[in-house]
């Protein structure tokens, strides 16, 4: 049936199953177009001149059509929700003919957001991938740029209570506080840094080869004694110390003072990361029984180094 009035178009029950929008080019001053009962499976926006979508006062009637409601009536289904007055008969009469899932069932249960714009599992992968790789670097260098402060604040959080430790002064069995055992390449180190810290600034009494042995004799000998009345021995790494013979002989006399039960007596100060070729099984033993503590330039770093030292020191 086809009927035309001066502001309405009646084009029901006339199998149509597709228009092209230049048919309407002219006629801007319809108000109502009625497309009901045919075969409309998809409406676009090609559909009619812009003019009409766009025009308020103007109303579509199609209902009773098979609409395909898949993602090609999407553009129509977003404009008949923004438009819902101007739709004649929705949502009741706007039937969708296909996909299975939906058929008999109103337009208005047809949810093109959803339907049409699902997100690819694997770009969500990819996705979930990237951040959770991003939360990994991203903690990897905070705790890398602060790894000392952290430190520090779990090191104070371990010693809260004041050690209230006197240092060993009265005893004549020890002529030092601590022998140290050092490479000469690392002296530079020792006289600028634990010289300066431990005998100026706190009054502790080192034994420095180079300094405090006096030549002649059996050295091995010397090096014993001078080990033997030191309350402490402190074994000062580097790779200069890990290729050194007389250095080596000093690790293995740490390692059976270890054995004899006195690890008390030692401490390890790491100068810089060691060469995995130099890390034999002696110093893999020391490393795991007694404590230790890694040389940094970093100032919060520096701070928790001298305190555990200072620690170490005044432990009887």
């Amino acid at each position: 049936m086809i009927l035309q009035t001066l502001d309405t178009s009646f084009y029901s029950y006339n199998k149509i199953k597709e228009i092209q929008g230049d048919v309407y080019q002219n006629l801007s001053h319809f108000n109502t177009l009625v497309l009901q009962n045919n075969i409309l499976s998809n409406i676009n926006k090609t559909f009619l001149p812009r003019v009409l979508w766009e025009k308020k006062d103007f109303f579509l009637h199609v209902s009773f059509n098979p609409f395909d409601c898949g993602c090609q009536l999407e553009w129509f289904r977003v404009w008949i929700e923004n438009n819902k007055n101007r739709a004649i008969g929705y949502p009741n009469n706007y039937i969708c003919h296909s996909p299975a899932e939906l058929k008999e069932k109103s337009l208005s249960n047809f949810d093109p957001v959803s339907e049409c714009h699902k997100i690819n599992p694997y770009i969500i992968l990819s996705f979930t991938s990237c951040g959770l790789l991003s939360v990994v670097i991203f903690t990897t260098v905070l705790l890398r740029k602060f790894r000392w402060d952290i430190k520090y604040y779990i090191y104070i959080c371990k010693n809260r209570k004041p050690l209230g430790y006197k240092r060993f002064t009265n005893d004549e069995k020890f002529l030092y506080d601590a022998f140290i055992a050092y490479n000469t390449n690392d002296r530079k180190w020792i006289m600028s840094e634990l010289v300066r810290m431990l005998e100026r600034n706190h009054i502790y009494k080192l034994c420095l080869h180079e300094r405090d042995i006096i030549p002649g004799g059996v050295y091995v000998e010397n090096i014993l004694e001078s080990i033997d009345t030191s309350r402490k021995l402190m074994l000062v790494l580097s790779n200069n110390f890990m290729d050194d013979q007389w250095c080596k002989y000093e690790t293995a006399m740490a390692s059976h003072t270890l054995a004899d039960g006195d690890g008390h007596k030692l401490f390890l100060v790491l100068l810089e990361d060691i060469h995995s070729e130099h890390i034999n099984r002696s110093l893999k033993v020391l490393l795991k029984s007694i404590p230790h503590v890694e040389w940094t330039e970093n100032k919060t770093g520096q701070r928790m180094f001298w305190e555990t030292i200072k620690k170490f020191m005044d432990d009887n």
